[in-house]
């Protein structure tokens, strides 16, 4: 019994300390993106996003290595 109220209270306390809003700091060019797609507004970008939520300018690929620049790849 005593086992159990142990294994209780610290299931119970590592829950508590992960839960909540995540407090990721994140660089003001993609602040805005975040909020935008966490509030469920679309982002509207002409030429796609890249995986950090910016817009992607023309001609820009959002592979990192733009999928030309090195050879065979």
């Amino acid at each position: 019994m005593k086992y159990v109220i142990i294994a209780a209270a610290i299931a119970g306390l590592s829950l508590v300390g992960c839960g909540g809003k995540p407090s990721q700091a994140l660089p003001t060019t993609e602040k805005e993106a975040y909020e935008k797609i966490t509030s469920g507004q679309k982002i509207e970008c002409e030429f796609g996003i890249d995986a950090n939520g910016n817009c992607l300018k023309e001609g820009e690929d959002a592979r990192p290595y733009g999928g030309k620049s090195k050879p065979g790849h």
